[in-house]
């Protein structure tokens, strides 16, 4: 099965309507530091969904020359105003930031992305609110494709904060046996081919080129070449093979944008 990430973020995205019913304004603030085509348009994205949603969505453009400490001091500012429910900061950041330092600046009720430390801390000791969102994406494809995790080979490559390191958390909270493979691992396909389930999110293009047939795979990188968007997962290869597989474009990345206004919901509830 191929998963349509568009179709699934339609169908998220009316029930989100039904939610949206029960507040009355919503806004939602992003920060682009520095000049970014790429990290821009990721931000239209959200912004479009906002439109659908009835959420006002802001974005801050920051010059990158501004200092460290009036750059904490203007979003702490904003982000404290009790007009807003919930906040990003685009990532990556210009390599002189220290990122996490600036993502502890946004308070655990309106972090929509989960990425301060107090977000984290939460999420891994299980006293969680929301949850990142790539681990909302994958928990509900399991739901949504009745998948079951427990007692299964998961072989997650990469280890980074928006991906890797919060889902091998939670296929641990799943009973799977997890495996992390990085980009410099060797003989990495015996894993792959060992693995009942395979997620990726390092953005190397066709990193993945075996699986065990009816594996899963669900692939969150992404990188480009010659303008073209590629996947970790050498889809041609491997469609085939797949009991369901993630394209890219149009895999996971449509469900993740959805999720993070699943939730700002529930942190707006909780603001309530």
């Amino acid at each position: 099965m191929i998963l349509d990430g568009k179709q699934v973020q339609k169908e998220l995205i009316e029930e989100l309507k039904k939610e949206r019913e029960n507040f009355d304004r919503l806004r939602l603030v992003a920060f682009l530091i520095g000049e970014d085509k790429e990290k821009e348009s990721f931000l239209k994205i959200k912004e479009k969904i906002a439109k659908e949603l009835n959420v006002e969505f802001r974005i801050y453009k920051v010059e990158e020359n501004i200092s460290r400490k009036k750059l904490r001091k203007y979003i702490s500012q904003i982000i404290k105003s009790d007009l807003v429910n919930g906040a990003i900061i685009q990532l990556p950041l210009p390599e002189k930031f220290k990122t996490q330092y600036f993502l502890n600046s946004i308070p655990p009720e309106k972090d929509v992305d989960c990425l301060s430390s107090r977000s984290l801390g939460k999420f891994y000791t299980d006293n969680w609110i929301i949850r990142p969102p790539a681990v909302e994406v994958v928990d509900y494809i399991k739901n949504k494709f009745k998948l079951g995790f427990e007692n299964k080979l998961v072989c997650v490559v990469g280890y980074g904060k928006l991906t890797g390191k919060p889902l091998v958390h939670y296929f641990c909270t799943q009973k799977s046996a997890v495996i992390v493979v990085r980009k410099n691992t060797k003989n990495k396909e015996k894993f792959f081919k060992m693995a009942d389930i395979i997620v990726s999110g390092v953005g190397e293009k066709n990193i993945i080129n075996e699986c065990k047939k009816n594996a899963i795979l669900i692939d969150f990188g992404y990188s480009y070449e010659n303008g073209k968007i590629y996947g970790d997962i050498n889809f041609e290869k491997l469609k085939n093979r797949a009991k369901l597989i993630t394209p890219t474009p149009g895999g996971t990345g449509p469900i993740l944008t959805a999720m993070i206004f699943k939730n700002l919901f529930k942190l707006a509830q909780l603001q309530k």
